[in-house]
Parts: C-alpha cells; structure tokens; sequence
C-alpha cells in the first residue's frame, strides 16, 4: 500500500519521528506513522479539524505504533501454503 503523507502534517510527524529516534528507534519512517495514522488510528474516524489530529500524531507512544506494526506483521505476512516448504516442516 502507498500512504501519501498530507504535506499539512509533516512537520508533525517529523516531531514525532524525532521523538522516536531519540528513544533509540531510527528505523520508523516518516511513512510509517502516516500509514499508523491513516490506516490504523484513524480507519473508522478521522477527526475533522486540524488541532484534533496534529494531537492524535502527538500522542502516539511507541507502544501504540509497535501493537499497529505486530498485528500488521501477524495479518500481511502470511505465506501461502504454495510457499511453503511442506517436507521442511514435516521432516
């Protein structure tokens, strides 16, 4: 999938990124919190002002973007069966 970051909110997710870095965490990518945000947070309810959501980029923790990126790692990494090596697992 490709999130588009909406130019009116990079300088917070820019904040944020900095946020995580300083924390030790340099492979999150400015994409990666818009696609959090976009496809995660805000999938049934994007807030309609703009304050709403430069608070919602604010207060993501670490914790809620690596729960966000575990479960999108368990749902779309999933092999297919066609993939696998069956004699390697049953041998």
């Amino acid at each position: 999938m490709n999130f588009i970051i909406d130019d009116d909110y990079e300088v917070w997710l820019k904040k944020k990124l900095i946020e995580f870095r300083q924390n030790g965490y340099d492979e999150i990518s400015l994409e990666d919190l818009w696609e959090y945000c976009t496809a995660y947070k805000w999938k049934h309810y994007r807030p309609s002002r703009y304050y709403q959501i430069v608070d919602d980029i604010l207060t993501i923790t670490l914790n809620d973007y690596f729960n966000y990126a575990s479960l999108k790692a368990q749902v779309y990494n999933v092999s297919s069966l066609d993939d696998m090596e069956l004699d390697d697992l049953l041998g």
